[in-house]
């Protein structure tokens, strides 16, 4: 019989708090109200991020995916701005719905969106299904769209893939990077530019036969490399190199998390390099449904592993937002009760397993009667959560202490392990669950959980 360890209920029941759905609210994974978080655009600046996003509802019209912003100095607090790009209202307008794009500010001071133009009419209308769009700001709030200076695919590349421009200052001026579709492969194509106004196509950047499409490229270096990170199919990869324009290598494991984070690209803050994308939402609340397009932001501290790995952890502000301590439990090889843990909470402990040797972290909610588990396997090298299979490939060692930290807001739960590999998921019915960490062949140490 397993051994476990009481919490007393009304000590960590007291401590509940819920998260505000108010446009200036602390919280760590935003979306203004009656609407969901879809790409996400980040424009870093000296005092703080401005999070520009793809507006999605569920009520759509026949245009669609207006951007629309939060602005946050830390990623604890955020600031709905509302709209900055509107879709046009005219189904003639090639940017009938607005895709995914990118801001940047020039050695002028005035700031610039490229951004996908894509109609759902273009063989009515004669036009291309997408393209590349500029529009332009001096204050960044309100931009002005040029319609004159539209880039189409280039000759050979199809014109219904063509998407998600992002743009970069480099010591020559300016390169653009976008995704791309030709014969057989999908491309990430570029072009350089001196003026961010006229834009000289200059070829492939990055090929694969892997994938359909590469959606959201982005590149950057940390250190003594580069990295390449691109999206398709609600998974977000990415590439290492030595140089910037490569060769490109594909890592045994060359993702970060399941397939419920999606559409993220980076920004540099503060001396820090930050994934930012969003996590999917399910239809009904549902937890053993598959996941639908757009949700929430998520925000990962991106880190470069002593091998040339790319890792990703908790950020590190987290710990000044979770403050207050109120479960302290040494050491559990069995199994753990948490009873009912607040809806906002920090949830953090020293994994060491055996050969196969498994964490299982169970939420039973006696309303709905259903119980689900987030996994760390050792023996299968998984993260893992069973109600709609979500999982994330990690290599484990036995005899190897695994920091793990879990945050919970609401319906939504990250499991960080170790700054190596993540897994966030819904989990509608954690809330107002029974909580127990059961243990296998494994030991659990300094297990902690802190709320606001």
């Amino acid at each position: 019989m397993k051994r476990k360890v009481a919490i007393i209920a009304a000590l960590l029941a007291c401590m509940l708090t819920g998260c505000a759905d108010s446009q200036n609210a602390d919280t760590l994974f935003p979306r203004a109200e009656d609407s969901y978080v879809g790409d996400v655009m980040a424009l870093s600046e000296e005092n703080g991020v401005y999070l520009n996003y793809l507006y999605e509802t569920d009520h759509n019209g026949v245009g669609y995916h207006p951007i629309h912003r939060f602005y946050t100095k830390d990623f604890l607090s955020f600031e709905d701005k509302g709209e900055v790009l509107p879709f046009a209202e005219d189904s003639e307008i090639q940017d009938l719905a607005v895709g995914t794009g990118s801001f940047i500010r020039d050695e002028q001071g005035n700031y610039h969106c490229f951004y996908t133009g894509h109609n759902d009419y273009y063989d009515t209308y004669g036009l291309d299904k997408e393209c590349v769009l500029h529009a332009t700001s001096k204050d960044n709030k309100s931009f002005t769209k040029d319609y004159d200076n539209i880039i189409h695919a280039p000759k050979g590349y199809s014109t219904n893939d063509f998407r998600d421009p992002q743009v970069y200052r480099t010591d020559d001026g300016y390169l653009m990077l976008v995704g791309a579709r030709k014969e057989n492969e999908s491309a990430i194509v570029y072009y350089e530019s001196q003026d961010l106004e006229n834009w000289t196509f200059k070829g492939d950047f990055y090929t694969s036969r892997d994938l359909y499409f590469m959606e959201c490229p982005d590149v950057f270096q940390m250190g003594n490399k580069y990295y390449l990170v691109f999206s398709w199919n609600n998974v977000v990869y990415y590439r290492v190199s030595d140089n910037f324009f490569g060769p490109w290598e594909k890592e045994e494991i060359d993702t970060f998390d399941g397939d419920g984070f999606y559409a993220a690209k980076t920004c540099e803050y503060k001396g820090k390099r930050y994934l930012i994308g969003f996590l999917d939402r399910k239809k009904r609340e549902k937890d053993s449904l598959k996941y639908t397009w757009a949700g929430s932001v998520l925000v990962y501290e991106l880190r470069q592993l002593s091998d040339g790995r790319l890792g990703v952890c908790m950020p590190d502000q987290y710990n000044e937002y979770f403050k207050k301590e109120l479960l302290n439990a040494t050491s559990v090889n069995n199994a753990l009760d948490l009873g009912k843990v607040p809806e906002t909470c920090h949830l953090s402990f020293d994994l060491d397993m055996e050969e196969a040797g498994r964490m299982d972290l169970v939420f039973s909610n006696p309303e709905s009667g259903e119980e689900y588990k987030l996994s760390i396997d050792n023996q299968d090298d998984n993260i893992s959560f069973n109600a709609f299979p979500n999982n994330q490939p990690i290599r484990l060692e036995s005899g190897t202490k695994y920091h793990i930290d879990v945050v919970v807001e609401k319906d939504i739960v990250v499991i960080y392990a170790d700054g190596i590999k993540a897994l966030s998921n819904r989990i509608y019915a954690a809330v107002g669950a029974d909580w127990e960490i059961e243990l296998i062949d494994a030991l659990a140490e300094n297990v902690m959980i802190y709320g606001k």
